[in-house]
């Protein structure tokens, strides 16, 4: 019997992306999905779209929460998949993206994070690229815990996925972070030793738009407290961060994704 997959969209105030990417998780090639949708008390329109889909989803609900953190952690708590994800309103999965972490998970090792790759995509839709980057398909590099406790490398949170095993281990979403949770969460699972599978090809597209929380400059200093409370669970640990142990895996990180840009397939 095909493994049930948990997916939770948090959301608020993104009437605009908002339908999109509600048919991008119920459009998927896989058909055993358990759709969650927590809203934060949308005023534009937001909760109208998600009643036209209410039918369809597992659950919704819509009332001031305590941030992303927390919806999300909010949507997991009802969740009764084998495997979890989370997808932002603004973002979309492409047609076999379930399909495909399914497969690849059920091969690998026992509970496990899986990633893949992401397009960067306008509010439009159209192709960009992220701030400060000239790629418009971000290809993830091989997982290294090292490289992500130096931020060397990028986990694809729109491209991830994961077994409920590593969320009861590493415990839920910090609901402190409002910034980059999703990150704090992986360093969680690679501090725990939890393994980390790949798959290289797209599935999922990461929305660049002038309100998202990788845009706007007005979170620089909760991102800052973030990054260092992070910073300092990595110490707490016992792995010592250098400067030139950073530099090493952002060009072993470079060079890695450069093969992988000439022969996609790696």
């Amino acid at each position: 019997m095909s493994p049930k997959v948990t997916i939770v969209t948090p959301s608020f105030n993104q009437a605009g992306f908002l339908e999109r990417t509600l048919q991008s998780v119920l459009g998927q090639t896989y058909p055993q999905i358990e759709y969650i949708v927590i809203d934060g008390g949308s005023t534009d329109g937001s909760v109208e779209i998600i009643q036209k889909y209410a039918a369809r989803l597992s659950h919704w609900e819509s009332a001031p929460d305590q941030g992303p953190a927390s919806a999300i952690n909010r949507g997991f708590a009802r969740g009764t998949g084998a495997i979890h994800a989370y997808l932002n309103s603004d973002d979309l999965y492409e047609p076999d993206a379930v399909e495909r972490a399914v497969d690849a998970l059920s091969k690998g090792p026992g509970p496990a994070v899986l990633y893949g790759d992401v397009r960067f995509i306008d509010a439009g839709g159209a192709p960009t690229t992220f701030p400060g980057k000239r790629v418009e398909t971000y290809r993830a590099a091989p997982f290294m815990a090292g490289a992500l406790f130096h931020e060397a490398m990028f986990i694809p949170q729109q491209a991830s996925f994961w077994h409920p095993g590593v969320f009861a281990r590493v415990g839920p979403m910090n609901e402190e972070n409002w910034t980059c949770w999703d990150h704090e969460f992986f360093v969680d699972a690679a501090l725990a030793g939890v393994p980390f599978v790949r798959v290289p090809r797209v599935l999922a597209s990461f929305r660049i738009h002038a309100t998202s929380i990788s845009s706007e400059n007005r979170w620089q200093d909760r991102r800052e407290r973030d990054h260092l409370r992070i910073d300092r669970k990595i110490a707490a640990a016992g792995y010592a961060k250098g400067r030139a142990k950073g530099l090493a895996y952002r060009q072993a990180v470079r060079l890695l994704r450069a093969l992988r840009t000439a022969v996609p397939s790696l």
